[in-house]
């Protein structure tokens, strides 16, 4: 069996240094990470990104995550992601039903896992922005298919996960707000992947294809928001999307391509997809655009393409590397949340350190071609990631 803890932290309302905090970033569905792993691992996580230009928020996040593949026995195994205020846990009981298959039960919850940053125009609305807490279970089933060329493996996926969510304000939400309803979630997720991502911010290899559909029932649907720009939360969402792309070392450099694409015509905004920012350990499914807020981007469609280039910066050394990133994406808005463009540019780089064994730094800009700042576009993002693997 494999037993999975997550915790995920959230920010709080508050200022720092004279910079706005988002009031609860939302939690990740399958917070990293739903692929089975059978390697052991230790990793600490934190990450930080914060607007040059504009008035986004500050955001961020912090974890430890670690798995122990025969964990005390041969068919124990365990899983766990810690950081404050959010907790969940899966038990995996493997080859049941069948050898090459396996059943998850799990448990969680805490603050902030359903909390909303508003964007419109290019713009963080604190006053339209509030927290949001909830109590999930889950209920999954995993099937491995034979691995291709003997080294990528190929997983089934089906995840069932009812959830209660209730609604705060935070210290800026403007008190002619209206809050949507407290509600019962039930969601659920299909999906095949074959090979995967390991959780490491400069993995060395890896290859992925993916196919995802998502679907959720609200029961208490309605109006929320400001009187003069009502929302609106549907009973039914659904969503599907992609991704394919992967990392390739040679000579000492590395390269990384991912194609991601999703369609989510039954969607509203708390649902949407959500595209922006360089923070790349965020979540299962990142959908980065360096230069622009962390998820400013409120999605119904869209297609996104993510490039890099790493190298060492000088010849003769592996302890200091200069990443270059591009990327792009054609997007559909969902309504209400339109920005001038739907072709949405970034570039940025990103200057990584190898501090001691086990220890990355790295510290990057993002210039967002697109990004509507100021009655103008061109946005300015900085991004500090830190890695820690024992």
């Amino acid at each position: 069996m494999v037993a999975a803890l997550s915790l995920v932290l959230v920010s709080a309302s508050v200022h720092v240094a004279g910079a706005q905090v988002a009031p609860g970033l939302p939690v990740p569905v399958d917070t990293p990470y739903t692929l089975i792993d059978d390697e052991s691992r230790l990793h600490f996580e934190l990450g930080a990104e914060a607007p040059l230009r504009g008035n986004g928020p500050l955001t961020g996040y912090i974890y430890a995550f670690l798995t122990r593949p025969h964990f005390l026995d041969k068919d124990l195994y365990l899983r766990m992601v810690v950081a404050p205020v959010y907790a969940a846990a899966e038990l995996r009981c493997p080859r049941w039903p069948t050898e090459d298959s396996a059943i998850g039960v799990g448990l969680g919850g805490g603050l902030f896992a359903a909390s909303q940053v508003e964007f419109r125009d290019g713009r963080f609305k604190a006053q339209e922005s509030f927290s949001g807490d909830s109590a999930e279970a889950t209920l999954a089933y995993y099937h491995r298919g034979p691995k291709l060329f003997n080294l990528l493996p190929l997983e089934g996926q089906i995840r069932a996960r009812p959830k209660y969510v209730w609604y705060d304000r935070s210290g800026d939400t403007s008190d002619r707000f209206r809050l949507p309803e407290n509600s019962p979630i039930y969601e659920g997720r299909v999906g095949l992947r074959l090979g995967g991502m390991p959780p490491e911010l400069f993995p060395s290899a890896a290859l992925e294809l993916s196919v995802w559909h998502g679907i959720g029932y609200r029961e208490n649907a309605g109006r929320y928001g400001l009187a003069e720009r009502p929302e609106e939360t549907k009973h039914f969402t659904q969503r599907t999307w992609a991704r394919v792309g992967g990392t390739y070392s040679f000579w000492g450099t590395q390269a990384t391509a991912f194609l991601n694409a999703g369609i989510a015509e039954d969607t509203d905004a708390l649902s949407a997809f959500r595209l922006g920012g360089g923070l790349r350990m965020r979540t299962e499914f990142p959908l980065l655009l360096r230069g622009y807020n962390t998820e400013e981007i409120f999605a119904r469609r869209y297609v996104l393409v993510n490039l890099s280039y790493r190298f060492p910066i000088w010849p003769g050394q592996d302890r200091v590397h200069l990443e270059l990133v591009g990327d792009y994406a054609r997007v559909a808005y969902i309504q209400n949340h339109h920005l001038p463009r739907s072709g949405l540019a970034g570039v940025g780089a990103n200057l990584s350190f190898a501090l001691i064994k086990g220890l990355t730094l790295a510290v990057g800009y993002g210039y967002g071609v697109d990004a509507p700042r100021n009655r103008g576009f061109g946005g300015h993002e900085i991004t500090t990631l830190l890695e820690y693997k024992y």
